[in-house]
């Protein structure tokens, strides 16, 4: 009492003021965090999984294939031992999965070409030897690609490339990846991209005249070019070495062609389409979808994990990096050959990438689990390809398939992300502005990290 209104009355008072007013933040903040800590349980524990994997029938085919479809794009280049390819096929089969792709083209990176489809036909032949399967365990999706890489010598055709899958060729390439794969027949064979004058690989805008393509045109798609293509396919079919056939890299205006001219022939429409897709590249729900939706033709899409990205191994930090003991970041895709799909790494991906992975955590998912499951649960979508190079990413990746129909919230909360980053891996006008990012504050690529790791 006895300093009552003097400055170190003031003082005081002022003190207890502050005192108070950090104990009340204090307990606001113990609040505010333990409310977080509950949302996140809470988050987390309406993610449901199941004990097994679910069949679906693919489109209209008769094939009744797990939703997660083994893809094999680098087994003969990143993975350069048969063995591994070997055991992740082994890892697929023990997972319940029954589906797998692959094309005459494969490896891609370096070494292009039938390595891959040979490693798989010789696992097949001696898996089956050895009585652990029958070939009608599997299915087999395959592709030829019109610039013949990976296809033998033809007779009488020395320029064989680039070719428009004309019947006598499509007959030789399919033919050489049976021989390759060592089995009588081929259950969904694709034309691996369009041979007409028309963009590919991340180009959100239509170039005619093999602008934005990155490969060599054969025809500029007039009505004969899909006749053509259709007759050839048919010739497949009624030969029996082929079940069902498919369209990878494809546009609106290609799937509406052939199936219209399928229609007119009499030849079974093609029941899929093998396009990119992924939180970062969303261009085949736009005018592509509604076309294959229009004439009953499912998605069968790659790049789901925008090679390697989506799983935030490339991300600051190297949380997800470390997972994979045996492969440092600097022998991954992005780290050994930055010039080889550039476009999954840009720094604006990077940026979706780190939005995408805080919201997968926040769910307890991995951002590979919210990768995989967001595109599964899309209607577009039948199955789903994935692109592994271990053992572990083969179990990671297949049990993202037993997690349930993700959360309509979670959803929600995708389509909000989407709206600030709207197809990352695409570019549209300038390819090079895409891949720099100089507009960015950040301009960090995921060759950036891989390139040092």
């Amino acid at each position: 009492n006895h300093v009552a209104g003097s400055p170190t009355a003031a003082i005081i008072a002022g003190v207890l003021v502050q005192a108070c007013v950090l104990a009340a933040a204090n307990v606001g903040f113990r609040r505010h965090f333990f409310r977080r800590c509950q949302r996140v349980r809470r988050e987390a524990s309406q993610v449901g999984r199941r004990e097994k994997l679910p069949r679906v029938r693919f489109g209209s085919s008769d094939m009744m294939v797990s939703e997660v479809c083994g893809g094999t794009m680098m087994w003969g280049s990143f993975i350069d031992k048969e063995e591994r390819a070997h055991d992740q096929l082994d890892a697929l089969m023990r997972l319940d999965v029954n589906f797998i792709d692959t094309a005459e083209m494969y490896p891609v990176g370096w070494d292009y070409g039938a390595t891959t489809e040979q490693w798989i036909g010789n696992w097949l032949t001696k898996r089956i030897a050895e009585g652990k399967m029958t070939r009608s365990d599997i299915y087999i999706s395959t592709k030829c690609n019109s610039e013949a890489i990976g296809m033998p010598e033809l007779d009488g055709r020395p320029e064989l490339a680039p070719h428009g899958y004309d019947e006598e060729v499509l007959m030789h390439s399919c033919r050489s990846s049976l021989k390759r794969l060592q089995c009588e027949y081929i259950d969904l064979y694709h034309l691996h991209w369009p041979c007409r004058d028309m963009q590919l690989f991340g180009c959100g805008h239509f170039y005619p005249e093999g602008k934005e393509r990155g490969f060599r045109f054969f025809d500029t798609g007039g009505p004969e070019t899909f006749e053509r293509q259709v007759l050839a396919v048919k010739q497949l079919l009624d030969a029996g070495l082929i079940k069902h056939w498919a369209l990878s890299n494809e546009s609106a205006y290609g799937i509406t062609m052939f199936c219209t001219t399928c229609d007119r022939l009499g030849v079974p429409r093609p029941v899929s389409c093998q396009n990119d897709f992924s939180l970062l590249n969303r261009m085949y729900e736009g005018d592509t979808y509604e076309a294959a939706y229009r004439f009953g033709v499912v998605g069968l899409p790659y790049g789901v994990l925008a090679g390697g990205v989506l799983t935030g191994k490339y991300l600051e930090g190297g949380k997800y990096a470390s997972l994979d003991k045996e492969r440092p970041l600097a022998e991954c895709r992005h780290g050994l050959r930055p010039a080889f799909q550039p476009r999954y790494g840009s720094p604006l991906a990077m940026l979706a990438t780190e939005r995408y992975a805080a919201l997968a955590e926040r769910w307890g998912l991995t951002p590979t689990e919210l990768a995989l499951a967001w595109a599964r649960d899309r209607a577009c979508n039948a199955s789903i390809i994935i692109g592994t190079t271990t053992v572990r990413q083969v179990e990671e990746c297949v049990n993202a398939f037993k997690i349930e129909r993700l959360p309509e919230e979670l959803l929600d909360a995708v389509e909000v992300l989407f709206e600030e980053f709207r197809n990352p891996a695409n570019h549209h006008g300038s390819r090079s502005a895409v891949i720099e990012g100089a507009w960015l504050s950040c301009k960090r690529k995921a060759s950036d990290l891989g390139a040092t790791a």
